[in-house]
């Protein structure tokens, strides 16, 4: 008495899968268990710790993969009268739990996957149509053939997808001189909860209303689940020339990235990194001390030796060069943490058990970054092992600080008291000193209890109304 009627709820859910797929092609739901369980969860380091060491997770009652706009259209409208809970679902490589399958019975997994058509491209525009579910890699692969690139390159971009891209508002390695998500967004289609289809044509920018595109970004499935996209490109650079100096300290490399910034000189990469973060960077070119500051430039524009020298003038002042190999060595080795992850949380377990690594990215304005830096960094280090960081997004206003972070425990129960622990000091130390508490992770169930905070009750509740 007083508790949910599993039971019943499931059978009530089989009896409307059933009548749901009635109205889809033969093919696009699945109870199959196997499939099931790997579609409960995204890539939130707790949750591959709770597999892997064997919990009970909660499991969707069936994943639903659409291949069009009108399938996913049917589909929510379905959930709506129905009752049931959605999740959508790209990729599975978000590290917040932001896909993960509730506990409730009534939940499907809407796996948009199979959406993966690339359509027209628009020379003349310098625009590709995309379905969500393209991953990133596939894209530049197709675009090179028109020798375009989206300049949206993501750590994940072999992994994750332009509808989660979106969801997340996702920013790539090159979003100082390319921009982030937001810039490479022209138009959309969405469908709303009751399976209402929503366009917006592609324009280069609209003063028609609050921009509706700006409100999906980030929205992480909450408002609507995108099903296509419209995207800007831009001439695909046939090499890269790089800047690295070297400095004493966090500070010192901080305030030379912003001189460059604010500069304007054309670097599409700028980032730096904390004497820990360069030493695991770098540890391969005999880096034993210091910061690294990098710059990066598309090879080719008129000027480009004029503004790499004015780029070097600026980092000289108070480094110390250190050669074009640092970028060189960045740019080949700039995805491997994605398999560095995989080894250490899946069922390899590289470390052993006991063992946690995640990643925090945070942002703030110039005059807070030295704060964020020092106190996120002394909150995380009580509880972990190891804790990195570096400059992965530099504006003239401010930065984004990404924090890695090692927890090491007896075993597996304790690391994630210890997590849990870690995250709760990172991001009240994060909003004490001013800063935001995600910059292109997005929220997931990790960062929900913090999303107040970071808002302000005003703002999450303005959050929760539109939902």
């Amino acid at each position: 008495p007083g508790r949910p009627d599993r039971a019943g709820s499931t059978i009530r859910l089989v009896s409307s899968l059933d009548m749901l797929a009635g109205r889809l092609p033969d093919g696009t739901i699945s109870t199959d268990r196997q499939t099931r369980r790997q579609s409960a969860i995204d890539s939130w380091p707790l949750a591959l710790l709770r597999r892997v060491r064997g919990d009970d997770l909660p499991e969707p009652a069936a994943v639903i993969a659409p291949v069009t706009t009108g399938e996913v259209a049917t589909v929510l409208a379905w959930a709506s009268q129905t009752g049931t809970a959605v999740v959508p679902r790209g990729a599975g490589s978000g590290v917040c739990g932001g896909a993960q399958a509730g506990a409730d019975a009534d939940t499907v997994v809407l796996d948009l996957s199979r959406m993966d058509r690339i359509g027209p491209v628009d020379r003349e525009s310098q625009t590709v149509e995309v379905q969500a579910g393209v991953r990133g890699d596939r894209l530049e692969e197709e675009l090179a053939a028109s020798d375009l690139t989206t300049g949206h390159y993501p750590q994940s971009v072999a992994i994750s997808t332009v509808g989660g891209w979106i969801a997340a508002s996702s920013a790539g390695q090159a979003s100082t001189g390319f921009g982030a998500i937001e810039d490479v967004l022209l138009g959309l289609t969405a469908v709303l909860p009751d399976g209402e289809i929503l366009r917006l044509r592609p324009v280069p920018r609209s003063a028609a209303g609050p921009d509706l595109r700006r409100l999906l970004i980030g929205s992480e499935g909450t408002l609507a689940v995108v099903t296509e996209a419209t995207l800007a490109c831009r001439a695909r650079p046939t090499a890269w020339e790089w800047l690295a100096f070297g400095y004493p300290d966090f500070t010192t490399m901080a305030k030379a990235l912003k001189n460059v910034r604010r500069a304007e000189t054309g670097a599409a990469v700028l980032r730096g990194y904390d004497e820990t973060d360069a030493q695991l960077g770098f540890g391969a070119l005999n880096h034993t001390t210091g910061c690294v500051a990098l710059a990066g430039f598309p090879a080719g524009p008129p000027g480009l030796d004029a503004r790499k020298q004015a780029v070097a003038a600026i980092l000289h002042a108070n480094g110390t060069e250190l050669g074009a190999r640092y970028g060189e060595h960045w740019w080949q080795h700039r995805n491997d943490a994605v398999q560095t992850f995989a080894q250490i949380m899946g069922p390899e377990r590289t470390f052993g058990t006991g063992v946690i690594v995640d990643t925090m990215e945070v942002a703030g304005l110039w005059s807070a970054v030295p704060r964020l830096y020092e106190s996120i960094r002394a909150a995380l280090s009580a509880h972990a092992q190891a804790v990195a960081c570096h400059l992965s997004h530099v504006y003239p206003s401010g930065s984004s600080l990404y924090f890695t972070f090692l927890i090491g425990a007896a075993d597996d129960r304790e690391a994630e008291t210890t997590y849990r622990a870690a995250w709760q000091a990172a991001a009240e130390s994060c909003t004490e000193a001013g800063g935001t508490i995600t910059h292109h992770h997005g929220v997931g169930r990790l960062k929900a209890p913090f999303l107040a905070q970071d808002l302000g009750e005003t703002g999450a509740s303005v959050l929760t109304r539109i939902r």
